[in-house]
């Protein structure tokens, strides 16, 4: 039974090893044991702090990055609005701008139809007069013949008698 149970003289001295163990562990090794562990425990503390300033810096470039989106997109929704308005006002200018060129074509045609319509008939006029005049002259060339067959006939006859 001598193994389970301990003696007193090595309960004794295991004791004073172990208070002297205690002593010299507090003296030397729990100072810079603490001392290490609460440097570590203030570093963490800092890492900690710095990650949630960190984040809370991250936070508001974001909302910063999403007010200049917004307002990017305002923009460009200003810009295309803007752009569609041109496009329409171009639209509708060079619309009109035909329809005025087109009248002016219209008109300027009419007007050299109009015009070549009166030399035309200037022309047919012009002919006809010329053509009048040709049978007019035909008619009296044909009556003058006419008429100078009477004479000689009628010099012939005068000079039968």
């Amino acid at each position: 039974m001598d193994l389970v149970t301990p003696s007193i003289g090595l309960i004794v001295w295991h004791s004073i090893i172990f208070i002297m163990l205690i002593l010299f562990l507090s003296k030397f090794a729990w100072n810079p044991i603490i001392n290490f562990i609460d440097q570590r425990e203030e570093k963490i503390r800092k890492s900690i702090q710095k990650a949630n300033q960190i984040q809370k810096e991250l936070q508001e470039v974001k909302k910063k990055k999403d007010k200049i989106l917004k307002e990017t997109q305002i923009k460009r929704d200003i810009i295309l609005e803007e752009a569609i308005q041109m496009r329409e006002k171009i639209r509708l200018k060079a619309k009109k701008e035909g329809i005025l060129e087109k009248k002016k074509i219209i008109e300027e045609t009419k007007k050299d139809i109009h015009i070549k319509r009166k030399v035309a008939i200037q022309k047919l006029k012009n002919e006809i007069g010329d053509i009048s005049i040709q049978i007019a002259e035909k008619i009296l060339k044909k009556k003058l013949d006419h008429i100078h067959q009477q004479d000689k006939f009628i010099k012939k006859l005068v000079d039968k008698l």
